[in-house]
This record gives C-alpha cells, structure tokens and sequence, in this order.
C-alpha cells in the first residue's frame, strides 16, 4: 500500500505516485477513511457521510473512486455477498471479518494457523496469491441474546 497522510497534500501526492490523477473524489473518499477511526463502510455511507461534510459527489462517482482506491492498493474491499461490499483503509496487514447477518457489525481477527493454511493450499495449487477475503457469517452473541433472552428462574 502506499504510504498514506492525513495532510489533504501529502494524500493527493500519495494518489499521484500510485498512478491516480489525484482527483478531488478521490481525495475526499480517501481523506475520510484516513480520518475516520478504523472501521468497514459501504459505498452508500461513504457518500451519505461525504456529502454531509459539503462535498458534491455522485454515489455513482463513489463506487468508481472506490473501485479505483482498491486497486491502488489504498483500499480494501470486504465483500458480505452477492451485491453487498464494505471498505476499509487497507492497513496491508492480514486479517479477516466476523459478520453478524442480523445487524451487519464486523470484527476483525487474525489467526496465525488460518493464514499459514491459506499460503499452503495456494502453493499446493499453484496460485500466487494477488488478494484474498475470509468473511465468516452468523449472528452474534449480542443479536443471538436479543432473539433468545435467558429466561427467568423459577423460585
């Protein structure tokens, strides 16, 4: 990933030196994952929180920057289904997502034992690994205690 600022100048050299015109879309989508403590977005709340700040933007000039940022290698998708991605800044560290199906929250983690085994069956099968996505789906404990509360004990 190229080094990223969060000063606006240091993040349109950085766009540059990637290949990127450094438009200002891409500065703004850019500057506000940078400046948003980390967390996984879609291209809707991306835009929604934009605008919000002033900035004029299609949504459809979202999706484009963002298809843009990821392959740049600023960006990672995180894909929850068949239409259905979320963003993150790509901190180029291996990690993978928990996603609660009920209220859509994502954890990260990362475990060694999952990460060896995932460069094994790619050297097995002759695959140079150029991206990869591991998204585990099921319904938290919170969502699950909510659907199901302990039920009270008899006296």
């Amino acid at each position: 990933m190229p080094p990223l600022s969060t000063s606006p100048t240091r993040t349109l050299d950085a766009l540059k030196r990637a290949g990127l015109l450094g438009t200002a879309a891409q500065v703004a989508v850019l500057d506000y994952l940078q400046r948003t403590e980390h967390g996984h977005f879609s291209a809707e709340e991306i835009h929604r929180r934009i605008a919000a700040g002033g900035e004029r933007m299609n949504l459809s000039t979202t999706y484009r920057v963002l298809s843009q940022l990821v392959e740049a290698g600023f960006v990672a998708n995180v894909p929850l289904g068949k239409h259905h991605s979320l963003y993150e800044l790509d901190s180029g560290k291996a990690h993978d997502h928990l996603v609660c199906v009920v209220c859509g929250r994502v954890e990260e983690f990362s475990d060694p034992k999952i990460n060896r085994r995932r460069i094994a069956i790619a050297k097995k099968f002759g695959l140079r690994i150029v991206g990869k996505t591991l998204a585990l789906h099921g319904v938290c404990a919170d969502c699950a205690a909510r659907a199901h509360p302990p039920r009270p004990r008899a006296k």
